[in-house]
């Protein structure tokens, strides 16, 4: 990284000037404007930046402490707008005086998002989306910065957990209840143990009816993952060939239920009188309701647990209170046309 120093060595001029022209000063304390030409244009040369925690001291404004917000850089930026609206309107409701700002990583590959600059310039982190490997990493390295973790367990750090026992019940106790024996899971690979606890809890509450055999159809966490899992689905219900014919779905996201939907009205199969179907509502409320037919979920509160780990780290900068804490959300059905009560 280009220093003041390293500006002085190339120009000749001493550290002081170039600080002073860097400062925009150069014209109070009688520099030439030749002299302050030749610094900006070799400190542009170089790739001069600014210590911007410096120029924000010597401006004079409001502190306020910054709020650095990691998600994940591929899979997940749908659901993020319900995630950050949570943030914002948490801090208008708590009258906090924070700057928020996201950083983007690559789930698995957390070590390289969490940098010295990163630290240094923020006052605590909220890391979501974190694998196995990113919380193994977490666990086995200290932070001179509160953490806090969304919808991952921890014995080092504050986290604010959903139920994941409890998400995959509720949708088995819901196609139970309409007397539904042939359920398959369209998901995607589980990249954290709350997916593969949700997905269990499913076979489970079915097991303890007496099926046994839940398919499961593994296929990407987008649209087009759904619409292709969807399809192959689809081909065995028109044909009613080969074993059972499935009466309901349990998709693990909104992606991957739109899609499905989509390829199963082109195929001719009415939901929810020929298939009923259930998602893991992570999308926007407003898509789901809005899609046809309407997306019955099993819907995670976003918006509140983005509120709960604002709060949280409120607490730890405030008072000091880094202890490893967890607060846990209940999900709740919200039952549409794709799969009515």
């Amino acid at each position: 990284m280009t220093t003041i120093k390293d500006i002085a060595k190339y120009t000749g001029f001493s550290a002081s000037t170039v600080s002073i022209v860097l400062r925009g000063l150069g014209e109070k304390r009688n520099i030439s404007k030749e002299t302050q030409k030749k610094i900006n244009d070799t400190a542009m040369k170089l790739g001069y930046t600014p210590n911007m925690q410096s120029k924000l001291l010597r401006s004079n404004l409001p502190n306020m402490h910054i709020i650095t917000l990691f998600w994940d850089a591929n899979a997940r930026q749908y659901i993020l707008p319900r995630f950050f609206k949570g943030l914002q309107d948490s801090l208008i409701r708590n009258g906090y005086k924070y700057e928020l700002q996201i950083m983007p990583y690559n789930v698995g590959h957390l070590k390289d998002a969490i940098t010295k600059r990163t630290i240094m310039g923020s006052n605590g982190f909220i890391i979501c989306n974190a694998s196995e490997d990113d919380m193994t990493y977490l666990e086995n390295n200290d932070f001179p910065i509160p953490i806090v973790i969304y919808n991952r367990y921890s014995k080092k750090y504050p986290t604010i957990n959903m139920n994941d026992y409890e998400i995959g019940s509720t949708a088995a106790d819901v196609f139970i209840s309409q007397d539904l024996q042939h359920p398959v899971i369209i998901t995607s690979k589980a990249d954290f143990n709350g997916m593969s606890i949700r997905e269990n809890m499913f076979r489970y509450r079915f097991n303890e009816i007496g099926i046994k055999d839940v398919e499961t159809v593994i296929t990407d966490d987008s649209l087009i993952g759904g619409y292709k899992a969807a399809l192959k689905i689809a081909v065995r219900i028109n044909k009613k060939s080969q074993g059972s014919v499935p009466d309901c779905i349990l998709c693990s996201s909104d992606n991957i239920a739109f899609g499905a939907l989509k390829a199963f009205h082109e195929n001719g199969i009415h939901i929810p009188d020929k298939l009923k179907l259930i998602s893991i509502g992570n999308g926007p409320s407003e898509q789901e309701e809005f899609s046809i037919p309407s997306l019955s979920v099993v819907n995670l509160p976003m918006e509140e647990m983005a509120d709960a780990c604002l709060s949280r780290i409120a607490r730890a900068i405030s008072d000091f209170d880094l202890s490893p804490d967890s607060k846990e959300f209940k999900a709740t059905f919200v039952a549409r046309e794709s799969c009515p009560e």
